[in-house]
Parts: C-alpha cells; sequence; structure tokens
C-alpha cells in the first residue's frame, strides 16, 4: 500500500485501510475500489491523504504502529469526554474518564510490546476531528520517544496519560479562538496560553491520574532554554513527560493541516524538531526521537526536486533523511518498469 495526497487519487485504485469519519464510523472502507463518484463523495471531507493500493505498491506492507481501529476507540472515548466535560455532567464525564484509561492502557501495552525497530508516526487527520485525534497522536509519539529511552511500565503509563490529557485545558478557551484564521491578537494568545494551567487545575480537581502525569499538562509549552511558559522552567527543571510531550506535540501540530494552514510534510515536520535541540527541545530527546522514527513513512510519496515521484520503501536507522525508495515517474511519465534508489544519495 501507499499514502498518496487526496488530489492524486485515480480511479482503480483500492482503499487500503479503513478510514474513519468524525462520529467514529468507517467513512472510507477497505478494499473499496476508487471511482469517480466516490472522490467525489470523499472530498467535502477535506481529507489530506488516503493509503491506497495501486499497481505500484501491492506488495509494500505497511508497519502500523497502532491501528486504525485502536486508534479510533481512542479518538471517540477522547471525544465523548470533552463533549461531556463542555455539558458540565460530572457524572457523565467521570463514565468517559475510565474509558479513555482503558484506551490509555491499550495504547501504552501496544507500543510497550511493539517489535519495530523504526516507527512511522504518521497519522491522518480531518480538520474537524483535529481537537480529538491530535492527543491520541500526541501521546502515541510520546510513548515511542519513552521506549528508545528505556523507560519503565510505570513511567511510560504516566507519560501517556499526561500526553492524552495535555490539551484538556483548551476545553476552556472559546472555539473561535482555537479554531481562528490568520494570526491571532496579542490578547487572544495571551488566552490560548491560560490553556496549561487551566487544564492542569481542572485535572488535579477533577480526576483521580498519576501525580507526576500531571506536569504534561502543565509543562508541555516550556522550552529547554526556559523561553516557553506558563512558568518559564529551564533544562531539567522541566518534568521528562513535559519535556517528551513538547517534542511530539510540535511534531504533531506541524505535519497536520488546520484552517489556518497547511501542513508540513513529515521530513519537514521533522527537521524542524531538530532545529529546535537544545533551544525548545531537550537534545537527548531530539537525538532519542531522531534515531528510531521514520521521517518518510513506508509506502509515502515523495516528488523529488528533479520531478520524479518515488514510493519510500525502506528506513535505515540513523539515516533518517535517506530512505530507499521505488521511482514511478519521472519526465511526467508513469513507468512500466520502476527502480530503486535511495533519496538524497541518487
Amino acid at each position: 500500500m501507499r499514502l498518496v495526497e487526496f488530489s492524486d487519487l485515480k480511479t482503480g485504485m483500492q482503499i487500503a485501510d479503513d478510514f474513519y469519519s468524525i462520529n467514529g464510523t468507517i467513512l472510507a472502507k477497505k478494499g473499496t475500489e476508487i471511482t469517480e463518484r466516490y472522490i467525489q463523495n470523499l472530498s467535502q471531507y477535506e481529507i489530506p491523504y488516503l493509503y491506497v493500493l495501486d499497481d505500484y505498491s501491492n506488495d509494500l506492507e505497511i508497519q502500523c504502529t497502532i491501528t486504525s481501529k485502536t486508534r479510533n476507540e481512542a479518538t471517540q472515548n477522547l471525544k465523548k469526554l470533552y463533549l461531556a466535560i463542555q455539558s458540565k455532567n460530572k457524572g457523565l464525564y467521570h463514565k468517559h474518564m475510565q474509558a479513555c484509561l482503558e484506551s490509555i492502557d491499550k495504547l501504552t501495552e501496544d507500543i510497550i510490546s511493539e517489535k519495530i525497530d523504526l516507527y512511522d508516526v504518521f497519522d491522518i487527520k480531518m480538520i474537524e476531528n483535529y481537537i480529538y485525534q491530535q492527543p491520541v497522536n500526541v501521546t502515541v509519539i510520546s510513548l515511542i520517544i519513552g521506549k528508545c529511552l528505556e523507560l519503565s511500565s510505570l513511567e511510560m503509563y504516566r507519560l501517556a496519560v499526561g500526553a492524552f490529557f495535555h490539551d484538556i485545558g483548551n476545553m476552556f478557551i472559546p472555539k473561535e479562538i482555537l479554531e481562528k484564521e490568520g494570526t491571532l491578537t496579542d490578547e487572544e494568545y495571551e488566552l490560548i496560553k491560560t490553556h496549561t494551567v487551566e487544564g492542569y487545575r481542572f485535572a488535579k480537581d477533577e480526576f483521580n491520574l498519576p501525580m507526576r502525569s500531571y506536569l504534561a499538562i502543565l509543562q508541555h509549552h516550556e522550552r529547554y532554554d526556559g523561553g516557553g511558559y506558563p512558568t518559564k522552567k529551564a533544562g531539567e527543571d522541566i518534568s521528562i513527560y513535559g519535556r517528551i510531550v513538547a517534542i511530539a506535540d510540535v511534531f504533531d501540530a506541524l505535519s497536520s493541516r488546520r484552517r489556518q494552514r497547511d501542513a508540513l510534510n513529515p521530513a519537514q515536520a521533522f527537521k524542524m524538531i531538530i532545529e529546535g535541540m537544545g533551544t525548545a527541545f531537550d537534545p537527548k530527546l531530539v537525538r532519542a526521537f531522531a534515531e528510531r522514527v521514520s521521517p518518510y513513512p513506508i509506502g509515502f510519496t515523495i516528488k523529488l526536486e528533479d520531478g520524479r515521484e518515488c514510493i519510500v520503501t525502506k528506513n535505515y536507522r540513523g539515516k533518517p533523511f535517506n530512505p530507499e525508495a521505488r521511482v514511478i515517474k519521472e519526465d511526467n511519465k508513469r513507468l512500466e518498469t520502476p527502480y530503486l534508489i535511495t533519496v538524497g544519495v541518487d
């Protein structure tokens, strides 16, 4: 299978993996053949990418860190919790909190037991579902970094809880500000910055979570150089959970499409994380992230500067920007006989 931009979908391709709607129902079912009408029907959902099967990618098997079903269940549980919080129904949101904790257990167990040497962490998010999908992906990325650091099972769970609820304070920010297109005013930005403290206070007052997990909620916008918020802590004065979630949060935000901006591709987002070593992020944690996370997911379609189009077929540990890729198009022509190159070396 391969990952293609929605604009590059062609009739005859097949959907390679279930894709879920904002309500948790299957929007694009695995095995469905793509037709022009199907493309038209899907276009209303602003889907940035889809996994497809075609003649160039039938032999590619993508090692999913977390299955689509597990991601969807976690997303829907978090959505129900957030909506319950907004309705101020305490009995209901304590019920949904329990379902969220069960999802966190599942995510943590899956990452700990996974036997993958290099991780693909790219996730396809619909704009309308971003607020619920993003914390799930941040949790997955945070757990991968934690695993690279050889954190204990208990520490991994605490990290996952903090990551899953890191943006819970956004429930107290007006939706029109969170989703504003264009530049925020100084007053709006200051209001958004309160989500760390508000989320920390709310979680501590309302939920019985591991004590260290609260620090990820409070500190995920602190910077390694002391230039972050809310308390301008620096270096290792920021908890390990806050420093890890900071990386995961920024990486996922950069690689996600929002109403106010387009997404960077995973490699561009990856480079920005590396550029933030020692300023925004703990260098030790960035190195752990760069060692085990692939900026070019298997099946990702790359368009090279010389006009060639290729599909990533293999990644190498320690060489994040030099994957093996299958060239399928050059001189604006589809190739009958694709060939392999090493990106950045060929």
